[in-house]
């Protein structure tokens, strides 16, 4: 049981030493090649790198989804409702 609960963990510090915007140039660049390739005549190429992108993308949502992030709701919410009362203060 414990190697079933330590391979996710694993596999998220893994993820974490990538920045999500990594997977989004990942995807991009998967883009631009393979249009380069269609450009080239190497269609079968092509096909495959264009196939990459939404697992690019994947990895990044997986990442959000599966590790959320480490912002402070109730922090957000004090600093909302403060910002919140200084303007309904301030009103005439």
């Amino acid at each position: 049981m414990d190697n079933a609960m330590e391979r996710p963990a694993a596999y998220l510090r893994m993820m974490e030493k990538v920045p999500t915007g990594a997977y989004m140039s990942a995807a991009l660049a998967s883009i631009a090649a393979s249009a380069t390739l269609r450009a080239l005549g190497k269609k079968e190429a092509a096909i495959f790198v264009g196939q990459w992108p939404p697992t690019f993308l994947l990895f990044a949502l997986a990442y959000k989804l599966l590790r959320p992030s480490r912002e402070d709701p109730a922090e957000d919410l004090r600093a909302a409702a403060d910002q919140a009362s200084r303007l309904v203060a301030s009103r005439p």
